[in-house]
C-alpha cells in the first residue's frame, strides 16, 4: 500500500509537477490535483481545499520542485532588495535541505549560492542588514544562514575569486548538516550537555561528512569542512583531536563560534556586540585553539568598512 505524507499549508501553491491527494470520508487517498497543474487562486486564497498529501514515492521530486520554486522567489526578492522576505526565503530553503538531507534537497542549494553571489557581490552592505533580521525559524537554521552570510562578507571583503567565494559559502551552509542525524532532544537542551549527550553531539561532524561525500557535484572541500570545523589547532577539538585542519575549516570553525555569541540570545546570556565576541574568541587564540592568522583575517573583514 502506498504511503502518503502531508503537505504544509504554506507550500501548497508551489507544487505543479507533483500530484496532490486528499483523504475521502472512508479514509482512502484520492487524486485532488493532477501533475502539471497548480491549485487555482480562489481555492488557495480562501483555503477551499482539504488537507493535502503527496505520495511518499514522489517526495524526492516534490522536495526538488519546492526548493527550485523557493529559489525562483529568492531571485525576485533579491532583484527588488526585499530583505525581510529574502531572509525568510533563505531560512525556508535551508530548512528543507536540513529536514530532508537527501540528494534532491541538496542539489538545488548551489543555485541558492549563485543567486546570493550575483545579488550581493556589488551590494555587500546589504549582507550586514540581512544578518540583523530576526525570524522565528529554528535556531540551527538561523545560525546556518548567518554563518553563510558572514562567510560571504569575508569573501567579498578580500575579493576572492568567484568560485572560491561560492565554495566557501557552500561549506558554511553545510558545516552543521550532520546535526540532522542527532537526537532533537539534545539540540533543544538549554544547559550544559551531559557527557553522554555531548558524546552523541560530537558525532555530527563525521555524520555530516558522510552525508556530503555522497552528494554528486559538490567540491570535496564541503565535506572536509563539515568534518573538521570543530577541530582546533592545539588538538583540543573533536571528533578526532586533529591539529591540521585546513584553512577553510579553521575559518568556518571560527565563524561558527562568533555567530552565536553575536546574534543569538540564550536563557543564560545575552547576545554580545561584535567587539566583545571577538575578545572572547581572542582568549582562545591566546590559548592556542585558533590560528592568530585566521582570527586577524576574519576580524579585519568585520571591522573594516565595506
Amino acid at each position: 500500500m502506498e504511503d502518503y505524507v502531508g503537505v504544509r499549508e504554506s507550500q501548497i501553491y508551489l507544487y505543479k509537477d507533483v500530484p496532490l491527494y486528499c483523504r475521502s470520508k472512508e479514509g482512502a487517498y484520492v487524486l485532488y490535483k493532477k501533475a502539471g497543474t497548480l491549485l487555482d487562486a480562489p481555492r488557495l486564497s480562501d483555503k477551499k481545499h482539504p488537507e493535502l498529501f503527496i505520495k511518499k514515492s514522489d517526495q524526492g521530486a516534490a522536495i526538488k520542485e519546492l526548493v527550485v520554486k523557493l529559489n525562483q522567489q529568492l531571485a525576485e526578492q533579491i532583484l527588488s532588495s526585499d530583505l525581510v522576505n529574502i531572509r525568510t526565503s533563505l531560512n525556508l530553503i535551508i530548512k528543507e535541505a536540513f529536514e530532508h538531507a537527501n540528494a534532491e534537497a541538496l542539489s538545488a542549494i548551489p543555485e541558492t549560492i549563485e543567486l546570493m553571489f550575483k545579488g550581493f557581490s556589488t551590494k555587500t552592505e546589504l549582507v550586514e542588514t540581512l544578518l540583523k533580521i530576526k525570524t522565528t525559524t529554528a535556531t540551527v537554521i538561523e545560525h546556518t544562514v548567518n554563518v553563510m552570510l558572514l562567510t560571504f562578507r569575508y569573501g567579498f571583503f578580500y575579493e576572492l575569486k568567484e568560485e572560491d567565494i561560492k565554495c566557501l559559502a557552500l561549506c558554511a551552509l553545510f558545516h552543521d548538516i550532520g546535526i540532522t542525524e542527532i537526537d532533537r532532544k539534545i539540540l533543544k537542551v538549554n544547559k550544559r550537555l551531559t557527557e553522554k549527550e555531548f558524546k552523541e553531539y560530537a558525532t555530527h561532524p563525521s555524520k555530516g561528512c558522510d552525508l556530503l561525500v555522497k552528494q554528486p557535484g559538490f567540491d570535496p572541500l564541503v565535506a572536509t569542512v563539515a568534518q573538521e570545523h570543530h577541530e582546533r589547532i592545539d588538538g583540543s577539538g573533536y571528533p578526532y583531536g586533529r591539529t591540521d585542519a585546513c584553512y577553510e575549516s579553521q575559518l568556518i570553525g571560527l565563524i561558527d563560534c562568533y555567530e552565536p555569541l553575536t546574534y543569538s540570545e540564550k536563557p543564560y546570556r545575552k547576545a554580545k556586540p561584535p567587539f566583545d565576541s571577538l575578545q572572547l574568541i581572542k582568549e582562545e587564540v591566546l590559548q592556542g585553539k585558533f590560528s592568530s592568522k585566521v582570527f586577524r583575517a576574519f576580524s579585519t573583514s568585520l571591522t573594516a568598512k565595506h
